[in-house]
């Protein structure tokens, strides 16, 4: 009864397919496909890195890590209309304020 299924089944060896050619183009393609990855983060990389934040919004961001985003960016536009700065110079003013507040007491 069992021997009815078996009678049309082959087995496959390794070496039906892989021969030399086969070989050969699997590494040739793994070579290329790691020297194009290597080239592409090479030039993305750098841009990546170009995003570093300016050492006034680390330091706003550490001292007013306890807000969430919503509320630093209106206290960011708050400080830019009350001193009539840019954006790094009013993160400046409000950490400078704090200091000045925390110092008092």
């Amino acid at each position: 009864m069992g021997r009815g299924l078996a009678e049309g089944v082959q087995m496959i060896s390794p070496g039906d397919f892989l021969n030399y050619e086969t070989v050969l183009a699997l590494l040739v393609g793994s070579f290329v496909g790691l020297l194009a990855y290597f080239a592409l983060s090479r030039l993305i990389g750098p841009v990546r890195r170009s995003k570093k934040k300016s050492a006034a919004e680390r330091q706003f961001r550490n001292v007013y890590s306890i807000m969430d985003e919503a509320r630093r960016q209106s206290m960011i536009r708050y400080y830019m209309e009350k001193y009539e700065c840019g954006r790094e110079d009013a993160m400046r003013r409000a950490v400078e304020e704090r200091q000045r507040d925390a110092s008092r007491w």
